[in-house]
């Protein structure tokens, strides 16, 4: 059995087997739901399919499953006797999922010779989003670029590319890539949720209110179920809440996209409610008492302060609290840790939010003034935590005229 993107071959004897698991391989870069029952299905068939087991593995641990150590011990003992690609993919998917932030460059190696292999390249570009520093949109688009020109007409490939070249500051080519992707895999959460972005960077939620509504009107059924949903929601609010639907936004975060209600994983559920509660502090200037849900996420990322995208949501949410006390922890916490452009950026961002609860307008400003553009975008995540940041500039220094 020929695998479909790679064009190697798979070590089973099994055809059915190998079905299932280009099938999940599918629903995972689709973001769509059941990737794991499909895998489960092709180990039925073929216990010792190696390039399963270690798909496996990856969703188990996302999920933070009891059962992940499991698919990652059969899987490595799968490989022993599997061919020398598929032990290069599982080390170098293994290795990002271990360690992404150290093994970067090495997975760069990688796929830098294996230029089809999409489910390594989607998940250090995801990485690369958070841990790429300031050349990351260059570096994302390079690789996505680099792809083998057999994946041309890829969707899972083509919404990729054109999430990337938007990032990069090319709107209308990323539009034009990611509509192509639409047309090729409608149902895609993943896909949706790229179009979101370009939407967002273009500037147009009147285009996004209508997009996802009418995507999620069609395809409620099959994605409510998936982790990407909450987030495809997100996006929705976020059109209504630029719009001025504010009642309308809350309502759909609160019912969508709060820790309480979502599937997200949890980085992507801070960066929904942090984003989404600075939004409306910023605007409004109205405290609102955090849930014990919003208690515990914050909780649980405390100790990942020195990195700029977790200070700056986590901020977020204790600014639009009112919680002086928090702010002033978070602080001190950051300012614990070894000095460095991280940290240092890190404590800014907590400064610039604290200033702003305090009603220092003009110290806001002028510190903001002093994160570059180069260091927003080392701060992680897209261009949506970039205008975070201008958001709280920019009123900063409405309120402070």
């Amino acid at each position: 059995m020929i695998d479909a993107r790679t064009g190697e071959s798979l070590t089973t004897g099994s055809l059915e087997a190998a079905e299932q698991y280009q099938l999940a391989v599918d629903r995972i870069l689709g973001s769509e739901t059941g990737a794991a029952e499909a895998l489960d299905r092709a180990l039925a068939l073929d216990g010792n399919l190696a390039l399963a087991l270690a798909a496996r593995y990856m969703l188990a641990k996302d999920a933070k499953s009891a059962d992940a150590d499991v698919f990652k011990e059969r899987a490595v003992l799968a490989a022993e006797g599997a061919l020398p690609w598929e032990r290069a993919h599982i080390l170098a998917l293994f290795a990002l999922l271990e360690d992404p932030y150290s093994n970067l460059a090495a997975a760069e190696a990688y796929i830098a010779g294996n230029h089809r292999d999409l489910l390594v390249i989607s998940q250090l570009c995801g990485y690369l989003i958070f841990y790429g520093g300031a050349r990351k949109l260059e570096r994302v688009l390079s690789i996505m670029e680099s792809v083998d020109p057999s994946l041309q007409d890829d969707w899972a490939c083509l919404a990729r590319l054109g999430f990337a070249a938007s990032e990069a500051g090319d709107r209308n080519r990323g539009r034009v890539l990611v509509e192509r992707a639409l047309r090729l895999r409608p149902q895609a959460p993943y896909v949706i949720h790229g179009y979101a972005h370009v939407l967002h960077d273009q500037g147009k939620p009147e285009e996004s209110l209508d997009l996802l509504g009418n995507w999620l009107n069609e395809h409620r059924r099959s994605a409510e179920g998936g982790a990407m949903y909450g987030h495809v929601q997100w996006h929705l609010a976020l059109a209504e809440w630029q719009l001025g639907l504010a009642e309308q936004a809350w309502q759909r975060y609160e019912r969508y996209c709060a820790p309480e209600t979502t599937r997200c994983g949890p980085v992507l559920t801070l960066a929904d409610c942090g984003g989404f509660l600075l939004r409306e502090y910023l605007r409004t200037g109205t405290t609102r008492p955090v849930s014990a849900a919003v208690s515990a996420l914050s909780e649980r990322f405390s100790s990942m302060l020195s990195h700029p995208f977790i200070a700056l949501h986590l901020a977020g949410i204790q600014a639009s609290a009112g919680d002086l006390a928090s702010l002033e922890q978070s602080r001190a916490a950051i300012a614990t840790k070894e000095p460095s452009d991280q940290t240092r950026l890190s404590l800014r961002l907590v400064d610039a939010v604290g200033q702003f609860a305090r009603g220092q307008y003009a110290d806001v400003a002028e510190l903001l003034k002093l994160v570059s553009v180069d260091q927003r975008i080392s701060v992680g995540g897209s261009r949506v935590e970039r205008i975070l940041i201008d958001l709280l500039e920019a009123r900063a220094v409405e309120l402070a005229a």
